[in-house]
């Protein structure tokens, strides 16, 4: 998996430390506010994750999720690969939802999801919670991994974004890791840094070796929608080319000439016609996840 990195300044939205003691309330309702305030002023991730044939890169980002070094270690994973499937999966549609929410949700949503996050009591989508968050490192992986998968597929579908909106981008899903929680200091502060940690740690990846039954597991699990169920053979073969060769031979998965073929034939068809879709259909993943949010936060339409 390759991406653009040109040289570019310090992004300007950064996180903030927490004070403690009797000021810590008032504070926190200060930062809350302006965090909504700045939600408010997003312009160009609502474009962008609109697109819910970004949800294609989940498989990728998954895998490269499962082979970061400790991922096993931390918490009390007791499951062996099954487990961990499901943990991940878990884990990325909650940060889905969450990052829906945050970019697309209206004032109420965005601070109740808020709250909640800073109180330490997450909404969860899959019933288990998400002990990767208690890892800084771990968290900031998964964060990275998103938003690398999404900065990818958007380009091979859009083509190159250029250098003003990537760097707003980048600046705007600073804001969101802010407000996921995401320690600070951790983030990178620009794109040039975060490509340079991306390529460190691409480099540090390791698999198990029961590396295949875990991808086999991601491919057999029934812990996503329905929806996502019926576009398998599709995202499979996304998977399979938007991996890294060395970490794809890892996994056992091959690309073979009938996969890069159904691979062309697919981005193809993405490329030419996609864009020309109804908004309802190309939005309806993220709606789908802001709904099912909405419910755990007891804030669903009537």
């Amino acid at each position: 998996m390759s991406f653009p990195t040109p040289p570019v300044s310090p992004v300007d939205e950064k996180s903030q430390d927490y004070p403690r003691g009797s000021d810590a309330t008032a504070s926190n309702t200060t930062n809350v506010s302006s965090r909504l305030q700045a939600l408010e002023q997003l312009e160009v991730l609502p474009k962008m994750l609109q697109e819910g044939i970004l949800f294609a890169g989940s498989g990728a980002t998954l895998l490269l999720q499962a082979a970061m070094p400790g991922i096993r270690d931390a918490g009390a994973n007791h499951g062996g690969h099954k487990e961990l499937a499901t943990e991940l999966i878990d884990a990325l549609q909650a940060n889905i939802s969450y990052i829906s929410c945050l970019v697309f949700g209206t004032r109420d949503e965005r601070k109740v999801l808020i709250d909640l996050l800073q109180d330490g009591k997450p909404p969860l989508l899959g019933g288990r919670s998400n002990r990767f968050a208690e890892h800084p490192p771990l968290q900031l992986w998964m964060a990275a991994t998103l938003y690398a998968t999404a900065t990818d597929f958007y380009q091979r579908v859009y083509g190159r974004v250029d250098y003003t909106s990537a760097q707003r981008a980048y600046g705007e899903y600073t804001l969101l890791m802010d407000c996921l929680g995401v320690p600070s200091g951790t983030w990178p502060e620009s794109r040039q840094e975060f490509w340079s940690y991306w390529d460190d740690q691409v480099h540090r990846l390791t698999v198990s070796s029961d590396a295949a039954q875990f991808a086999k597991d991601l491919r057999e699990s029934h812990d996503m929608p329905r929806w996502v169920q019926s576009l398998k053979p599709f995202l499979h073969v996304i998977t399979v080319e938007m991996l890294p060769p060395s970490l794809r031979d890892a996994y056992g998965l091959r690309s073979t000439v009938k996969t890069r073929a159904l691979y062309r034939t697919w981005m193809g068809f993405s490329v030419a016609l996609y864009p020309a879709m109804p908004d309802k259909w190309r939005a309806y993943p993220l709606r789908f996840y802001q709904d099912r949010l909405k419910e755990k936060m007891n804030m669903k339409e009537g």
